[in-house]
């Protein structure tokens, strides 16, 4: 087989393993959304708002306006070719990530996606689409004969040393190099007693991390720009200063502490009438856009394809310098 078909074959092989993988994603948003947005799963998630989010949830309310003003500001700047001045208000962040919002951000990755992911002390290491492509037909035969070959050379002495020194060439680094050769390891093994990849043998990380995380779009947990019109009615022009430090004060307090009970009735009633799951199916709608190139550009599908290249590569050259 020519350079080229095999690549036309691996690139195949990637699609077709990516929409699997989707589409059992998509089995999974009924009862994920049941679990996290159901009014006892609601209650768990929205908890996180009683802590530092009764004092984000309002800023961002009143942040809503400025940010909104900003771009367009940066879309006028364009039009008066002002590049400089709109690559900075574009700078300008929607707000602060709520505690509310992390959450649900860490359980689409490690629930729903089973994608890495890291998250302050927590971290998701499984990689369920990479495990996907590993187990394709195309994928596999291109690999099996190689972890074979290595499963049988990991039985002599002080294979496991020699294999962690021969990949310092590809690393540079002792730790990754111990880290990847336990995981070459580990998938040979797995092949050589069922034929098939194991589960969770080969989570490396996730090239494609930073390009999903521009997907999870979640829904911003404020509560719309009514509430400005609200704002300056409590705050006629003729307030004194100490009374409108004091009202605003007690206006943020009682936002936050309303949007942190707003979550809780909210979300179950939108997991009654199907927004969230709806919510959800566009979420991987957009990501099987992003992942077999259907959008602008191939670069979450190439980085699936570069890393079965690297892959097979690393273990043919392993296996016949160390045999």
């Amino acid at each position: 087989m020519t350079d080229e078909a095999l690549a036309a074959r691996i690139h195949a092989a990637v699609t077709e393993a990516t929409r699997q993988y989707l589409a059992e994603r998509r089995l999974r948003v009924d009862d994920f959304a049941r679990r996290h947005y159901s009014f006892r799963g609601a209650l768990r998630v929205n908890r996180r708002a009683l802590g530092l989010d009764l004092a984000r949830t309002p800023v961002n309310v009143l942040w809503a306006i400025p940010h909104l003003l900003a771009r367009g500001g940066a879309k006028l700047g364009r039009t008066l070719r002002l590049e400089t001045l709109a690559r900075c208000l574009d700078r300008l962040p929607p707000g602060f990530k709520t505690d509310v919002e992390r959450e649900i951000e860490w359980l689409i990755y490690s629930e729903l996606l089973e994608l890495p992911f890291e998250q302050a002390r927590r971290r998701c290491t499984r990689d369920a689409l990479l495990e996907t492509i590993l187990a394709h037909p195309a994928i596999s035969q291109l690999l099996l004969p190689e972890l074979l070959r290595l499963d049988e050379l990991a039985h002599r002495q002080d294979f496991r040393r020699r294999l962690e020194d021969y990949l310092l060439t590809y690393t540079s680094n002792r730790a990754v190099a111990a880290d990847l050769s336990g995981s070459l390891l580990s998938l040979a093994a797995g092949v050589a007693a069922f034929k098939q990849f194991t589960p969770g043998a080969m989570a490396i990380g996730s090239a494609a991390a930073t390009a999903i995380a521009n997907q999870l779009a979640i829904a911003n947990f404020m509560l719309g720009p009514t509430l400005g019109s609200l704002y300056y009615g409590f705050f006629p022009a003729t307030a004194s200063a100490g009374l409108l430090v004091a009202t605003t004060g007690g206006l943020l307090l009682a936002l936050g502490v309303l949007s942190a009970g707003a979550g809780v009735i909210a979300d179950p009633l939108q997991q009654a009438l199907g927004l969230h799951q709806r919510k959800l199916m566009k979420l991987l709608d957009a990501l099987e856009q992003e992942l077999t190139g259907q959008g602008s550009s191939y670069r979450l599908h190439d980085a699936y394809v570069a890393r079965i290249f690297d892959l097979w590569d690393l273990l043919q050259a392993a296996t016949r310098a160390l045999s």
